[in-house]
């Protein structure tokens, strides 16, 4: 059982990072071998996850970079082509 202090602690944790979190892109992730929604991750994070299929429970390990968005960076080609 939690003690009050302690119950308060993790609201006020829980609450900050839901305000941190309001302006922060969603990103959905899609199971690599059904397509089938596996989780939403932040723009802000980075590394490898591992999630877990509801439905073809596959167990995949994901790179989330990436998941990332580029910028186009527009350029002049090389070869005219």
């Amino acid at each position: 059982m939690l003690s009050s202090s302690e119950r308060e602690r993790r609201q006020y944790f829980a609450e900050l990072s839901r305000k941190e979190a309001e302006h922060l892109v969603e990103k959905t992730l899609y199971c690599p071998n059904c397509g089938y929604k596996i989780g939403v991750v932040y723009s802000d994070l980075s590394g490898h996850m591992t999630a877990k299929c509801q439905k073809c429970k596959t167990i995949s390990v994901l790179n989330l970079a990436y998941f990332r968005r580029q910028r186009r960076r527009w350029r002049k080609r090389q070869f005219p082509f």
